[in-house]
């Protein structure tokens, strides 16, 4: 595994050690693989090196700082080579153990997390319900409070470390009023434990995918949860949820990473020795194409993934850099999967080569952590939230020596409004003109009522009364939002010509002929 400039000492050192860990282990995770088996020894190989304490601060018990999320990160993208281990690691970093150390109280922490770290407690994620996937917020397990106690009545499904984990992070519904469900705060979070009584594993799946990871079902039928097994208090759950989610594509990243190397490997290693029409099938460029391409989506998901991983460290929220390291890396895998089936062969579908394993895996992880489709939706409207300055594009105005756009990212003195009208008549034609000019550059688009503003000196009181007269007299047409609100114009046809003569909206490049114009 590639080590980065980033990396300290003992991210560095770990990441050796982590190499030569699954080197050795690899053999025993496949045949527990095969033969569907929890490779119990081998999680305890990795419990005794302290590695389920990544994200466990040293006064618990943990390896502290000095390995943090990029440490975690690191096991978790070696580990998910070696089949099922990787997996039971990587559901107990998201399942609980992150959640604690962000949201939990000193006896919490003192509580589970000193178990954690020597790998006492395996943990598990509960969030998909039968009627409830991606839409996190629709949950229907409801958590009733009495006493010192919530019972909890529902169901949860497709839950990684079924039946295993010893904890398992759970989110109930504690509010049906509508104004807590419109702010999120409807929702609890709660560290339910093994052993509870109302608390059952109702079916074991027989999945496709995670050839040997357990997954299920759960049942909770008036299952009694201490109060203080909650995180965060009453309502908060919502929150708890969103920061789990960030820190879990993320880690289903790094596991898709560790498949593309995997893919990448049996292909290189399959066209090296498969001879076809006297030659090396490496050897035929189409394949070499196809290794390229296998090299460029591996090394970018894994720039982005751990990029994001550095951003945790340094207590920032990356919530555009782990969304996207999730929808890049699982659709990169699924491309990269595909070519080196096709490199591969007919062998590819046989099980004697993984190919078609990590294949169907990060198909599912397109959909498992929430569907790649919802998260390009958040995508947007967090890049709008957040990336607003980033985003924010340039006046673009009209030169005057020119005649042709030019884009301006700071206010120019020159398109400052001379003159600001106080009359009607007057607030209608400085609109216009600026109108007009936008036209010019912008033909099919409206302009913003800031825009606006900045051109004509207007105020926003100003700027509705003058619009609305406009829009009257049929010179503009106006785009307003659901409440009513003014938020876009643009001149009609009617409006350009009594703003400027024809003659102001026409330009020819230098190089057109003049039987062209007319």
């Amino acid at each position: 595994m590639e080590k980065y400039p980033w990396f300290n000492e003992r991210q560095r050192q770990l990441t050796d050690e982590v190499v030569e860990f699954v080197d050795e282990i690899t053999p025993r995770a496949y045949e527990a693989a095969i033969k569907q088996e929890h490779p119990r020894d081998l999680v305890k190989m990795v419990a005794d090196k302290g590695w389920f304490g990544a994200l466990v601060p040293e006064e618990y018990g943990g390896m502290g700082k000095e390995i943090g999320i990029t440490g975690c990160q690191i096991i978790a993208e070696g580990l998910t080579r070696a089949a099922t281990v990787g997996g039971v690691y990587s559901a107990t970093s998201f399942g609980g153990v992150e959640q604690i150390c962000m949201f939990g109280t000193e006896e919490q922490k003192e509580r589970w997390l000193p178990k954690i770290a020597r790998g006492e407690l395996l943990g598990a994620i509960t969030l998909t319900e039968p009627f409830v996937g991606t839409d996190a917020a629709g949950i229907r397990t409801t958590a009733t409070r009495d006493g010192d106690y919530y019972v909890l009545n529902g169901k949860k499904r497709f839950i990684s470390n079924a039946g295993l984990a010893d904890i398992y992070m759970l989110y109930a519904k504690t509010s049906d009023e509508p104004g807590d469900r419109a702010a999120y705060k409807h929702l609890s979070a709660f560290i339910v434990e093994k052993g509870t009584p109302g608390f059952t594993i109702e079916r074991i799946n027989e999945l496709a995918v995670f050839r040997g990871i357990r997954n299920g079902f759960l049942d909770f039928d008036n299952a009694r949860v201490p109060a203080s097994n909650m995180l965060l208090g009453e309502g908060n759950g919502w929150g708890v949820m969103t920061a789990g989610l960030n820190f879990e594509r993320l880690t289903v990243a790094t596991q898709i990473i560790a498949g593309m190397r995997e893919a990448l490997r049996y292909a290189l290693y399959f066209a090296t020795r498969r001879v076809q029409f006297n030659q090396r099938t490496i050897d035929f460029e189409a394949n070499q194409y196809k290794l390229a391409d296998i090299i460029l989506r591996m090394k970018t998901a894994r720039l982005l993934t751990y990029y994001a991983a550095w951003m945790m460290d340094q207590g920032l929220n990356p919530v555009v850099e782990a969304n996207a390291a999730k929808i890049y890396a699982t659709e990169a895998c699924r491309d990269a999967t595909l070519d080196a089936l096709q490199i591969i062969g007919g062998d590819a579908f046989t099980r004697f080569y993984p190919v078609e394993q990590i294949l169907l895996d990060a198909k599912i992880l397109e959909v498992g952590a929430g569907t790649n489709e919802v998260l390009r939706r958040l995508l947007t409207a967090q890049a709008r939230r957040i990336m607003a300055d980033e985003l924010k594009a340039p006046r673009r105005r009209i030169h005057k020596e020119l005649r042709f756009p030019i884009p301006y990212y700071k206010p120019s003195p020159e398109f400052a409004p001379k003159k600001v009208p106080t009359d009607l008549e007057g607030m209608e034609d400085a609109i216009l003109e600026a109108l007009a000019a936008d036209y010019f550059v912008n033909p099919g688009l409206h302009m913003r009522r800031e825009e606006l503003m900045e051109d004509t000196g207007l105020d926003e009181e100003q700027l509705d009364e003058a619009l609305a007269s406009l829009e009257e007299k049929k010179l503009v047409d106006l785009y307003r939002t659901r409440q009513g609100v003014i938020i876009l114009a643009k001149a009609t046809y009617d409006g350009l010509r009594k703003a400027k003569p024809k003659e102001y909206y026409q330009w020819y490049p230098p190089w057109s002929m003049e039987d062209e114009r007319f």
